[in-house]
């Protein structure tokens, strides 16, 4: 199994002057998800913006096929997950491997890849 980089979000203090923003700075163009989420629809990498205050890096979701196969896996190895969030984009969930590095996985809806 290939894992690469799959997704990923900025968190912000609000969406709609990172729109704003990123769109006059980069040409980005957004798709709402709900009222805590914009997705930018013109990246080759998937990301998105979501609404919990500014932060200083960015937050990395791993691309797996199967994410209950990964986090049964991944529970087996020592880690914990917490709970699976569903979008229109996919299905996320964010991790702690067995030493406590927090990371999150992303298994796409179709047409999201």
């Amino acid at each position: 199994m290939s894992v690469e980089l799959g997704y990923y979000t900025l968190s912000v203090a609000d969406l709609d002057r990172a729109a704003a923003f990123y769109g006059a700075l980069f040409g980005w163009e957004f798709t709402r998800e709900h009222q805590r989420y914009l997705h930018v629809s013109n990246t080759a990498v998937p990301m998105g913006f979501v609404c919990d205050g500014p932060s200083a890096q960015p937050n990395l979701y791993y691309h797996v096929s199967d994410l209950d196969a990964v986090v049964e896996h991944l529970h087996k190895l020592g880690g914990s997950a917490g709970e699976v969030i569903e979008s229109k984009s996919g299905r996320g969930c964010a991790c702690t491997d067995d030493q406590g590095t927090q990371i999150s996985l992303w298994e796409p809806a179709p047409g999201f890849s």
